[in-house]
């Protein structure tokens, strides 16, 4: 059964979708199944790395029905206001894309969209999450073949687990088992490891998810990420650890899964980026050294 579109949503051309952040506009031209192409672009006013081109992002109702079409000229300041029912509706369009009926190269291009609008902070953070879905939806696209969809996922939960309220959701949604499997494969672009391990970060923040994830078959992964040749993601693993050891139910499992020589080596690295390395790992042994299990 199609979802309703929101009459705001049904405008004449020229024929954009709008989402505006308080770092700059994310914008989409959104069409049914029957258009060929479209062009979804990002851009941030302080920080032109947000910009890219993408293309074929398509959107229809699921009966097939005629065009949707967002102006970006129009209710632009709505957005900001998360009471706003046309900022909603954006929204909810988007995170509708991210559904499994979509092409695999829409959901791609639509989860980039949404990981771009949630770094304009807490409150993009808390309109996104008005649509819960979005984080089941964002957890499956892990599983994508794509390092670009799984990076943009990963991303995307990295953010929404950074807000506290959100981060039991994060994980009730499976995320935590999704990383796991998306970190053990065979070749995986450091862009995607670091906001993988973030999230398990933010997650270890909460001392339940902390026990979750140190009884899981997680350790011996971060472990050999302590050894990664990227600064960022060695560095995104120690972090994890550090907030593991704060739980003194989680130090057995961690020495003897081998974590004190490997935070050890660390302090000895002489590297551009080692500052917090160490210091995260000196953190993780101090802790480890309070109780018999060291």
């Amino acid at each position: 059964m199609a979802l309703p579109i929101p009459a705001q949503l049904l405008l004449e051309p020229p024929n954009y979708g709008v989402l505006q952040t308080p770092g700059g506009v994310i914008s989409v031209t959104v069409r049914t199944r029957k258009a060929n192409n479209s062009n979804l672009c990002f851009y941030n006013g302080d920080n032109p790395r947000l910009y890219s081109g993408l293309t074929r992002t398509r959107a229809a109702c699921s009966d097939g029905g005629g065009e949707v079409y967002v102006n970006p000229h129009q209710d632009v300041d709505m957005l900001k206001d998360s009471s706003s029912n046309t900022g909603d509706g954006y929204i909810a369009l988007f995170v509708r894309m991210l559904g499994l009926d979509y092409d695999p190269l829409d959901r791609e291009q639509t989860v980039i969209a949404l990981w771009k609008y949630s770094l304009g902070g807490k409150q993009c953070v808390d309109m996104l999450m008005q649509f819960r879905g979005s984080v089941n939806l964002a957890v499956n696209l892990l599983r994508s073949e794509s390092d670009a969809a799984c990076e943009a996922a990963a991303g995307l939960l990295r953010m929404i687990s950074s807000v506290n309220m959100y981060r039991e959701l994060v994980a009730d949604s499976g995320a935590i088992e999704e990383i796991n499997g998306l970190l053990r494969r065979s070749s995986l672009s450091p862009n995607v490891k670091e906001p993988s391990l973030c999230s398990l970060w933010n997650l270890s923040v909460d001392e339940k998810l902390r026990n979750k994830i140190a009884n899981s078959d997680l350790l011996p992964l971060l472990l050999k990420f302590l050894e990664d040749e990227e600064v960022k993601v060695k560095e995104a693993a120690t972090r994890v650890l550090a907030n593991l050891a704060l739980t003194v139910s989680n130090h057995k499992n961690m020495v003897e899964a081998g974590v004190i020589p490997k935070l050890a080596m660390l302090l000895k690295t002489e590297v551009e980026g080692s500052k917090v390395i160490k210091k995260e790992a000196r953190n993780a042994l101090l802790e480890l050294a309070k109780d018999e299990y060291s």
